[in-house]
């Protein structure tokens, strides 16, 4: 018999990255089974190329407030329809990973037999199998979504796999860019991603300057090809890192995820804020150095944790200070300021000197 799966998580980059394993688990306990998915539109496309993936539902909640702006009757008719269509396809269990009341109460109003999820905040009464839950505090994020799952395997590698035309988006920028195949690429992605919104998105990132003169150190070292990268809201901080530079540096295209992701796969190691960036680094396999602030990088740092991703944090007391989905008030970054270049410049060169015997 079928087993009809659905998942459920709004959120970013990073979470639905961090969900890509409970996935695969699912899919090797059941593997006769049928998997669809919730999430937003900007996180489909990481969804779109996973095999285990049967089908997609996309619920975003902006185009839903300004249908409701335009016409509430409109929003009505389109959020039922939404819901109408998710009960047609008969699923008998749900993860919701939403940590929300609204997902399961819906699941439950179509029909869906078994709901599985976190009560946070007393959240968790329409779920039949629920976990006591106050955040991700003590472990990887993947890790809180594999407890959904009663047994099986745990560690599974995070997945997104660019296509055959994102691989090929990247090969004609470098190729006219004039990089070769043979050429030491090292990727710097210093933003982090926009989950902190606009006003703290510099909360997470290490500094222009600092990353300029690493990025000359690098090229100085091993005769490398600097490939700057960025995503959202983060075109003026590689600009400014390139104008900082002593030495030449590739400025990235704009690119999707998945693009992002094959750019990062050509390169020999990827150098990061902690964010989305560094996720979709490590999920292609690729060596990482990621620099975390505000941030527990027990929680939200490369999953699964190897030898491959190198994390630096500063051991002040008063990191992380992003706790329960809020970021403490701070008016410096002493936990990022503390980070010395000589300090990322020694691990960096341990690592890439290893790869290079």
């Amino acid at each position: 018999m079928t087993r009809r799966i659905l998942i459920i998580n709004p959120f970013g980059v990073g979470d639905i990255l961090f969900s890509t394993p409970l996935v695969s688990v699912i899919k090797k306990k059941h593997p006769v089974s049928y998997i669809g998915y919730i999430c937003n539109i900007r996180t489909k496309e990481i969804l779109e190329t996973n095999t285990l993936v049967d089908e997609i539902f996309v619920f975003e909640r902006d185009e839903y407030r300004t249908l409701w702006k335009r016409s509430k009757s409109q929003a009505i008719r389109r959020f039922f329809r939404f819901w109408r269509d998710i009960r047609k396809r008969d699923f008998d269990i749900v993860f919701d990973l939403s940590l929300g009341k609204e997902y399961a109460f819906f699941c439950w109003l179509i029909g869906i037999k078994e709901r599985r999820g976190f009560d946070y905040r007393g959240r968790g009464r329409s779920l039949t199998h629920k976990i006591a839950f106050e955040g991700f505090n003590d472990k990887p994020v993947s890790e809180y979504y594999l407890d959904l799952v009663s047994d099986g395997p745990r560690l599974q590698p995070t997945v997104l796999v660019p296509s055959g035309e994102d691989r090929g988006y990247i090969d004609e920028f470098l190729k006219k860019s004039g990089a070769k195949e043979d050429d030491f690429l090292v990727g710097i992605a210093p933003g982090g991603g926009i989950s902190f919104g606009k006003k703290d998105q510099e909360r997470r990132q290490w500094g222009a300057a600092r990353f300029s003169d690493l990025s000359d150190r690098i090229v100085e070292r091993f005769n490398a090809r600097i490939v700057l990268i960025w995503g959202p809201e983060e075109k003026r901080l590689v600009e400014k890192i390139a104008g900082g530079m002593k030495k030449n540096s590739l400025i990235a295209p704009e690119t999707t995820i998945r693009q992002m992701a094959a750019l990062c796969k050509r390169c020999r190691m990827v150098i990061c804020s902690e964010g989305g960036p560094l996720h979709i680094a490590s999920s292609q396999g690729v060596s990482t150095v990621s620099i975390f602030g505000p941030v527990d990088e027990k929680v939200y740092g490369p999953y699964p944790s190897n030898e491959n991703n190198i994390v630096i944090a500063s051991n002040i007391e008063c990191r992380p200070c992003y706790r329960r989905f809020k970021l403490s008030e701070c008016d410096t970054k002493k936990c990022l300021e503390d980070i010395s270049v000589d300090t990322v410049y020694s691990a960096i060169t341990k690592k890439l000197e290893k790869t290079c015997q």
